[in-house]
């Protein structure tokens, strides 16, 4: 699906279901990937007939415009995406940088946000020098440290159910096919995102964050800090798991997931 948000077109794997009577999904990706992490889940939720909008942010995947600089920016630009694909409330869930989108739009959209699932979530999220100076520099190294940091110790190894596909080589095509400085724009719009907690104190959805036990760039105590803060936050799990957490336990992530979001 495609809409105008901010004079650009944006697109939006998914659709918009009529008479459904759950709150709309809305799924955001993290850095420098697109709608495309969010296959399994977005056709399930079309399957049973619920609205799901899975949006490019602007410069990735299908999507117009500039790249956005800041999470906060970035959180209302989705708001103005929803009210382009006309939801009004949604169930919204971030991964990483998306994650951090989500948070921030849940805090500022108040009662548009019912529901709220946080994948691989920090507050604050820094991210190290040699990983931006790598991206700053746009070179091949940026993507291998960020498979190697971002992949538990089974992904490293294989590890995917499905014969031939190996979870850290799709993950890094994907980061691969972004436009060149897109993967340093967001890894500094993560890093300089430092109003979490007071964003976490603000959010009145019920919450969960879905963590990967093995996720060393969101590790499980960040998790635990981070649900303190928020009023209404349970905290899923997943062992054998990193920080990419759909490819690498797409199974349990799903049913997390689908259970987060109501």
């Amino acid at each position: 699906m495609y809409a105008e948000v901010d004079g650009h077109t944006v697109f939006a794997a998914g659709r918009i279901a009529e008479a459904s009577p759950a709150p709309p999904v809305v799924l955001v990706h993290g850095a420098a990937m697109d709608h495309t992490v969010w296959a399994m889940h977005t056709r399930y939720f079309m399957h049973i007939g619920r609205s799901v909008i899975a949006p490019d942010l602007p410069a990735h995947g299908r999507s117009n415009g500039a790249a956005i600089t800041s999470v906060e920016a970035m959180a209302g630009w989705l708001l103005r995406c929803m009210d382009a694909f006309g939801i009004e409330t949604a169930a919204i869930a971030g991964h990483s940088m998306g994650a951090l989108v989500a948070l921030e739009t849940a805090a500022t959209g108040g009662s548009r946000v019912e529901r709220l699932a946080l994948l691989g979530a920090a507050v604050p999220m820094p991210v190290s020098e040699q990983l931006l100076d790598a991206a700053r520099e746009d070179r091949p190294q940026a993507r291998d440290m960020m498979m190697l940091w971002g992949h538990g110790f089974h992904a490293q190894f294989g590890a995917n159910p499905v014969a031939g596909i190996h979870v850290m080589n799709t993950a890094s095509r994907l980061l691969e096919r972004a436009q060149s400085g897109l993967l340093f724009n967001d890894l500094c719009a993560s890093n300089a995102y430092l109003r979490g907690t007071k964003a976490a104190a603000q959010v009145t959805a019920v919450t969960t964050i879905i963590c990967g036990a093995q996720d060393r760039m969101a590790p499980y105590r960040a998790a635990l800090d981070l649900a303190s803060v928020i009023a209404n936050c349970s905290i899923e799990l997943i062992d054998r798991c990193g920080h990419i957490l759909m490819s690498e336990q797409p199974e349990r992530t799903h049913q997390k997931l689908v259970a987060a979001l109501g």
